[in-house]
Formats: C-alpha cells, sequence, structure tokens
C-alpha cells in the first residue's frame, strides 16, 4: 500500500526588468528564466502571454526548460496543480510542503473546513506515529504563535498548537503560513483507514478554528495566484487521479456551460437546496418525506414517470386535504397582504429545461424562491448526508437497509438517477455515483447517509465526482458542470 506520493514542487519563472516581453509584429518574446523568489513573476509571464495570444500573436523564443501549453495558451500550465489520488472513493489526498529545507505531507483538501494541521513530532497518538511528522526544530522560517487548537470533524478530533511557516503547494510558496501542529488525533485518523497525514481547509475564514488565516485566503491576498478560484475534478476509481487548481479552472475538464450558484452563508460552501426527485417522476422527495411516515407511502408513487403517477385512495385524500389548506393559507395570505394573482402566477413560472444531459434549469440562480433546505459542497465529505426521514426514503427506493446502507449489487442496472436542486439548477446524480462498491470486499451499498444533527445536507464526493466543481471566493459562488476527464491510474 502506498501511503505517500511526493511530487516535487513545481518551479516559477522569472522576468527581470530588463527582460520585459515586447511584440515584434505577429512575435512575442519572453525570455524567461527559473527562480523561487516569487510568486508573481509566473502570475506576469502567464498573463502577458494570455494577452498577446488573444491578439494574435505567437509566442517564440522560450526558455528550452520552460512549459507552454499549445491548447490552452499557458506558461507553466501546471502552476497551481495539485495531483490528487483517490483512495477507494472515499477521500482524496495531494502533496505539500512545509518548512525550510521542505519537510512534504500528504493532505486532504477540504472544503468543508478552512484550517490547516498536520502532525507535529511531538505527537505519540498511533495515528501521528503512523504518518509524516513535523519537526519545526529543522525549519528556519518557523515561527511560534503559541496558541491552542482544537477541532472536532465528523469523524474524531485532533489538537495542537499553532505554528507560523512557509508551506509551498502546486508549486505556490505562501510565506509565514499560520497552521496547527497535532500533539492527539483521534483513532479514526490510524492506518489503514485514513492514509493521508494531515488536512488542508478551503472553506471560508469565518469557519476556521482560532481565527487562523487559511491557506487559500492567504494566497488571495498575497495576489500568490491569478484569480480568487479554485476547482476539483475527482477521478473515479482506486488508485486514479484527480486534480485541485488553483488560482484558476480548467475549461477542457468539464462539458457544457458551468452552472453558478450563489453563496447562501460564506462560511461553508453553502447553497439552498430546493428538492430531490427520482428518476423522471414528478415528486419532490423533500416535500413527500416530511412530516410524514415514509415507510407508507406508495413506492408505485415515486417511481413512476411524471405522466402516468398512479394515487391510491387514501394518498388521494391526503394530497387533497393539503391542497384545500394550503389553498386556505393562501386565501388568508392575499386578504392580508394584498397580493395579487399575477404576482403569484409570476412566482410559479418556471424557464426553459436546459439542454444538458445531467443538468436541468429549474428556477432562476440566485431565486428568492424559499428552499426546501441548504446544502454544503463538501470535499472531505465521502458520502452524501441529510435528514433521516428523506434518506429513509430514498433507502426504499433503491432497496438499501436504511440503517447499515447495504444493499444487493445484482440490481444496479435497474436503478434510475436521482436529481438534485441546487440554486435553481437540477443535477443527476446517476447509480454510478450514489452506490459504494466497495473494491476489496466486492459489496454494495448506499451513499445516502442520515445525519441527525446536521443543519444542512452535506454533498461530498459521492456527487462532486460526477462534476467539474469552481469555487470562487471573491463573488462567493460555486459552479457545476459535468465533468470531463480521462481516468488515469498509479
Amino acid at each position: 500500500m502506498i501511503r505517500t506520493v511526493l511530487l516535487a514542487p513545481l518551479a516559477l519563472l522569472f522576468i527581470s526588468s530588463s527582460q520585459l516581453a515586447y511584440a515584434a509584429g505577429n512575435v512575442v518574446s519572453i525570455p524567461l528564466q527559473r527562480s523561487f523568489n516569487r510568486n508573481s513573476n509566473i502570475l506576469v509571464a502567464r498573463r502577458t502571454a494570455r494577452t498577446q495570444i488573444k491578439q494574435g500573436k505567437r509566442l517564440m523564443q522560450l526558455a528550452p526548460d520552460v512549459d507552454f501549453d499549445e491548447d490552452t495558451h499557458d506558461v507553466e500550465p501546471d502552476f497551481g496543480q495539485v495531483r490528487l489520488t483517490d483512495a477507494t472513493d472515499t477521500y482524496y489526498y495531494g502533496v505539500i510542503s512545509v518548512g525550510t529545507p521542505s519537510q512534504n505531507f500528504t493532505v486532504t483538501f477540504d472544503t468543508g473546513s478552512a484550517n490547516m494541521w498536520i502532525p507535529g513530532v511531538r505527537c505519540t497518538s498511533k495515528a501521528c506515529l503512523q504518518h509524516n511528522r513535523y519537526d519545526h526544530d529543522l525549519s528556519s522560517t518557523y515561527q511560534p504563535l503559541n496558541g491552542q487548537f482544537a477541532i472536532q470533524y465528523g469523524t474524531g478530533e485532533v489538537r495542537g498548537f499553532t505554528s507560523q511557516d512557509t508551506v509551498r503547494v502546486g508549486g505556490i510558496t505562501i510565506k509565514d503560513q499560520p497552521f496547527a501542529e497535532t500533539t492527539s488525533e483521534d483513532e479514526v485518523f490510524e492506518l489503514p483507514d485514513t492514509e493521508f497525514d494531515g488536512l488542508f481547509g478551503l472553506a471560508f475564514k469565518s469557519l476556521s478554528s482560532g481565527g487562523l488565516v487559511p491557506p487559500m485566503t492567504k494566497m488571495i491576498e498575497e495576489t500568490l495566484v491569478d484569480e480568487p478560484v479554485f476547482a476539483f475534478a475527482l477521478s473515479q476509481g482506486h488508485r486514479s487521479f484527480g486534480e485541485l487548481l488553483l488560482g484558476g479552472y480548467n475549461e477542457l475538464h468539464y462539458k457544457g456551460e458551468l452552472r453558478w450558484m450563489r453563496v447562501t452563508r460564506a462560511k461553508y460552501w453553502q447553497v439552498t437546496m430546493e428538492g430531490i426527485w427520482y428518476g423522471d417522476g414528478k415528486f419532490n422527495l423533500l416535500s413527500l418525506s416530511k412530516d410524514r411516515d415514509v415507510s407508507k407511502i406508495p413506492l408505485d408513487l415515486i417511481t413512476a414517470s411524471s405522466t402516468e403517477a398512479p394515487l391510491t385512495d387514501t394518498w388521494h385524500q391526503e394530497k387533497a386535504d393539503a391542497a384545500a389548506e394550503k389553498a386556505r393559507k393562501k386565501a388568508r395570505r392575499k386578504a392580508k397582504e394584498g397580493d395579487s394573482e399575477m404576482d403569484m402566477d409570476t412566482k410559479r413560472r418556471h424557464p426553459p429545461t436546459d439542454s444538458s444531459p445531467k443538468i436541468k434549469k429549474l428556477l432562476p440562480t440566485g431565486s428568492d424562491a424559499s428552499p426546501e433546505t441548504s446544502a454544503i459542497m463538501d470535499t472531505g465529505t465521502s458520502f452524501l448526508l441529510g435528514d433521516p426521514s428523506s434518506i429513509q426514503l430514498i433507502s426504499r427506493i433503491i432497496g438499501a437497509d436504511f440503517r447499515t446502507g447495504d444493499m444487493s449489487c445484482a440490481h444496479l442496472n435497474e436503478l434510475k438517477s436521482f436529481w438534485i436542486s441546487l440554486g435553481g439548477f437540477k443535477f443527476e446524480i446517476a447509480p454510478e455515483h450514489y452506490v459504494y462498491r466497495d473494491p476489496v470486499k466486492q459489496t454494495c451499498s448506499s451513499a445516502w447517509v442520515p445525519s441527525y444533527d446536521s443543519p444542512f445536507w452535506v454533498l461530498g464526493d459521492s456527487f462532486l465526482r460526477a462534476y467539474y466543481a469552481v469555487f470562487d471566493m471573491k463573488d462567493k459562488k460555486v459552479g457545476l458542470a459535468p465533468i470531463n476527464m480521462p481516468l488515469r491510474h498509479f
């Protein structure tokens, strides 16, 4: 079993004041040489190249060791790129280095948290002893912060103290980055369950424990990246490779157009969630399972298409009573507020269905329509976590045990896709993504997991694997599009 993949930090580029790019006819010469001094040098080179290419000029006379991508017209296209290793389709990790000289660590890049932590050499927990540990006494750029650190995740806790040092990720050098050295870690972080050493949080600063500045926030504040954006392309298949791109996104990694959703609260990457549908069924499972005994809902009602959904007498009466009560409330509200029928009709209108086969338009992005709930995009969570009532109904539909998630692998080809409405768009999640197949045990289980204490749904890797996900920290929005990335293995 390979635990650590060490990637050499990508070299940066340097442009001296006497070697600025110049244009002669349709040729642009950009003499570049390697340097590890400033991240901004490579950004200048890339922006110059992009500008000149857009003007119809072509690049020549690049130094022999400088990469130039003919397809994307990028100088050093790997700058900001982190290769992610898929560990049994349950989590992903990449490599960073800390200190001077560098000490290498594997970390999971987590959009559901905002702190960075790595095992400290003073940690004697079994989990720490099984992983790479950071020794600040060996680093000439280390500075103590002397703060206490403790954070509780859904599966375990880590404790330690805060430090500051140089961090390198994807060829980007972050000086004086605050983080935590752990002194104790729960057993959930032990091998073989957890191959990565530490965690690299990518949520907003408001979520950070101890008020530490998250690495991505610091990169943006110090202009170390092209744009205040990062993007994930998660692979599927044990030991396959995915990608995290810091400072931009790769248009070659997705199909169609990105569908942008507004972040409703800049803490997590949280968006509105309007509903879940099974196949081409007409019923929103979130609404259907709310305040109702889901064990009594007839499955033929849910699984039938929207044009042929049958209604039993009991169900028909229940729906009729609910509709009557809704009409009475509407009448009282109109009498009180003077709301016009035209206004109500306008609120009910839907725009045309989007042409993408994996994304359907439901409501305008950023709609003021009241959502059923909300959801966060969390690369640090393996599966899909939601309210127990809805998960129980979903489990019935796909034939999974509600409590354990166990299900047969024999009838997977008979299952349909679910559609999840987020920020006004419906996104497809196919059986290959919501059914987890253990590559070792050759068993199947549902990726839909009940959560009894979360105020929102958590859409983890099972969902995000189907999409190229772009996170914009400046404009506070998330963009999704069907992924288009070849599968690569060790």
